[in-house]
């Protein structure tokens, strides 16, 4: 029961985070996200040692998002000429 309870919640955060991830202007420091990786691999491996078996798996695809975001949304998206003109009094 509480396998499936806390597999429940991590699929929850699986769309927020495939958003951020497939979204090439996203931008995410490291320090967030790999404060985020970090915490989410303890977590992995504290109900693998609890002997939960589907939560470890859906935090473990959580985690994988994570360290995409980790590796390619850490830098923020360069400005186009049309934001820089915004900015400019007509």
């Amino acid at each position: 029961m509480w396998d499936a309870l806390v597999t429940a919640g991590n699929l929850i955060m699986i769309p927020a985070l495939l958003t951020i991830a497939l979204d090439q202007r996203a931008y995410i420091p490291r320090l967030t996200s790999g404060i985020s990786l970090v915490g989410i691999t303890a977590v992995v491996i504290g109900l693998v040692g609890v002997g939960l078996t589907l939560s470890p798996i859906v935090l473990g695809i959580v985690g994988a998002i994570w360290l995409f975001i980790f590796l390619f949304r850490h830098e923020p998206p360069a400005l186009s000429t049309a934001d820089t003109r915004k900015g400019e009094s007509p």
